[in-house]
């Protein structure tokens, strides 16, 4: 979710960055291969051969003009029931390690106060801080309770040292500043490095999240940040066996960065365009973590996107029943888009 630079959105939308140099600077986000891109120029879906739950294959989901198309998703009263809403329903704001010097601490906060922000997600820390909780974050964590809203810290695991990983994590739940603590902590899934064997990365996922579970007690509000699967299976080889049914077990609530600033091609290309891609990822997300965890749904990135994207993403995450929704993330929401963000205010 940490981009290396701010202004890193504006930097990989232009279409004359190359593809390697993409995949270079950030491969978590954009992982269109050569054959993907190609084909989206051309406003075509290639065959993508892993399936869907249920045998169902992205390939047969032909492009439309139209921005609706069906999808075998999970009937709405067949939806698991949660209860009362957590701390992650709603809707919510973001904020990372490179904003903290960057945005005006109190100015920033008036401003989510009035547009009704429910949670704050703010980056404290990464594998490679110094600290789990960086010191310029602080502020944001006591100004934010003062103004009313949860507080959800998250945290950017490398997972080359998992056990040191799950201890900051944990430590990041127990902080404590002058009696206020974070409201519940998010594991931001995503970061490969110079790994390259899926099966040591996706059993490091596991063993952090359950790490951190069973440290934390089977009440904590701990969730899971990971890519969207429509994202995942335009890269299968990346992705292959990505824990989402383990992720589904030990999580709180699931939620998605995704991202449809990332794609191109619509309308041509249906599942492209902010509506299909918010709904879809949510539904599919459902079923591969066997319908038994909330789904929180982060569009953007904000610098990447238009008020007619917007208002398709809030509708998308509306219809999914997606237990909170958010933008990715505060510097670069425009004033003008809290309005129609606000509508996310009762989900969950």
């Amino acid at each position: 979710m940490t981009p290396p630079a701010r202004g890193y959105t504006r930097f990989c939308s232009s279409a004359l960055v190359p593809l390697v140099l993409l995949v270079m600077l950030w491969p978590q986000h954009d992982h269109r291969t050569a054959v993907h891109l190609e084909a989206a120029r051309h406003g075509v879906v290639p065959a993508i051969p892993q399936e869907l739950p249920d045998g169902v294959h992205l390939a047969v989901l032909k492009p439309k003009p139209a921005p609706h198309i069906a999808w075998p998703g999970i009937p709405q009263e067949q939806l698991a029931k949660f209860g009362t809403r957590s701390v992650f329903s709603g809707l919510g704001a973001w904020v990372d390690v490179y904003d903290y010097p960057l945005l005006p601490l109190h100015k920033t906060i008036a401003v989510l106060k009035k547009a009704g922000v429910q949670t704050l997600y703010m980056e404290t820390g990464m594998s490679g801080t110094r600290q789990a909780v960086v010191p310029e974050s602080v502020p944001w964590l006591v100004a934010a309770h003062k103004a009313g809203m949860k507080v959800v810290a998250w945290y950017l695991p490398y997972y080359v040292n998992v056990r040191s990983d799950v201890a900051r994590t944990v430590w990041i739940a127990r902080f404590k500043h002058n009696g206020i603590r974070f409201d519940g902590v998010g594991v931001d899934i995503e970061f490969k490095g110079a790994m390259g064997n899926n099966r040591i990365w996706n059993r490091n996922v596991v063993a952090h999240m359950n790490g951190v579970r069973r440290a934390l007690g089977p009440d904590y509000p701990l969730a899971a940040i990971p890519p969207p699967p429509l994202q995942m299976r335009l890269a299968p080889a990346t992705w292959d066996g990505f824990p989402w049914a383990q992720l589904g077990k030990v999580s709180s609530d699931i939620m998605l960065m995704s991202y449809w600033s990332f794609r191109t091609g619509c309308p041509q290309i249906a599942l492209n365009c902010p509506y299909e891609f918010t709904k879809y990822n949510v539904e599919i997300t459902r079923r591969l973590t066997g319908n038994r965890v909330p789904i929180h749904v982060i569009g953007g990135v904000g610098d990447g996107i238009t008020w007619s994207g917007l208002n398709q993403f809030v509708q998308g995450a509306i219809d999914a029943h997606a237990d909170g929704a958010s933008i990715y993330d505060i510097g670069t929401t425009r004033p003008q888009w809290w309005r129609s963000l606000s509508r996310l205010r009762d989900l969950g």
